[in-house]
């Protein structure tokens, strides 16, 4: 693994010290040679990952996955950290005495989905790869996304549930489709910690479109999804709305 500061290199080796706290490294990922297709022919990830000044090797400290939305057309790292989860820290709006957590934010590859060819089980696999490298606990990794990341947490979650303590999608929320998906059991999420958010005045992805998802996802599958709509709120200012707010990370971060 190549671990970067965000916008200067640092030639870290993977068994050097523990990386640097309080700050967004950037990494990458080498794609295991099954997992790259025609769809998705990189043949590694690029990623994002910032520690809090809390955390040291084998803390019990939660991993939370951001999956960033369209428009990072050329990996560029300072607007996937412009908005969202990734902003909130960023920026220092995270609530005051939030349990600190390991965030890990994918760059999905230009001009493709978070549900396109292998990608779901790539990040899968990066996911693995940086719990085994800072010793993180397996059993706390919650997935959240904004807009095109909100219908891949709903993908990724559905081919792993059982790799995820929560997940939470906002402003898409559904799987970004007119139907449910019938290539995968979309059912399998039926006991996992489901929210969705999104916003009324949202004129990127439809509330419609996302309530006639989720009623659809809850009547085949007979359970619910924590659906919160956000009154007065747009495509990114409902983003600013949740992650901002600490009864969120409450929920998302609880035992």
């Amino acid at each position: 693994m190549r671990i970067r500061t965000l916008w200067l290199v640092l030639a870290l080796a993977a068994c050097a010290s523990p990386p640097a706290t309080g700050v967004f490294l950037d990494g990458v990922f080498d794609v295991p040679d099954e997992l790259v297709t025609a769809a998705v022919p990189a043949d590694e990830m690029r990623y994002l990952i910032h520690f809090p000044a809390e955390w040291s090797p084998g803390s019990d400290v939660p991993l939370v996955v951001f999956l960033h939305g369209s428009g990072d057309a050329d990996y560029d790292t300072r607007w996937v950290t412009a908005y969202g989860l990734p902003a909130a820290v960023r920026f220092d709006a995270l609530p005051a005495d939030v349990e600190p957590f390991v965030l890990l934010v994918p760059q999905a590859t230009p001009g493709t989905s978070w549900a396109a060819g292998k990608q779901p089980e790539t990040v899968v696999a990066l996911i693995d790869q940086v719990i085994a490298d800072h010793d993180l606990p397996a059993d706390r990794v919650a997935l959240t996304g904004v807009s095109m990341g909100g219908y891949g947490a709903w993908h990724i979650a559905s081919r792993f549930p059982d790799r995820f303590s929560a997940v939470v999608s906002v402003s898409g929320s559904g799987y970004g489709t007119t139907e449910l998906p019938t290539d995968i059991d979309v059912c399998a999420l039926a006991q996992t910690s489901l929210r969705a958010y999104h916003g009324d005045s949202d004129m990127i992805s439809l509330l419609a479109l996302n309530l006639e998802l989720i009623r659809a996802w809850e009547e085949r599958c007979g359970s619910d999804v924590d659906l919160r709509v956000l009154a007065g709120e747009g495509h990114f200012t409902t983003a600013q709305v949740v992650y901002e707010d600490p009864a969120f990370y409450d929920w998302l971060l609880r035992d």
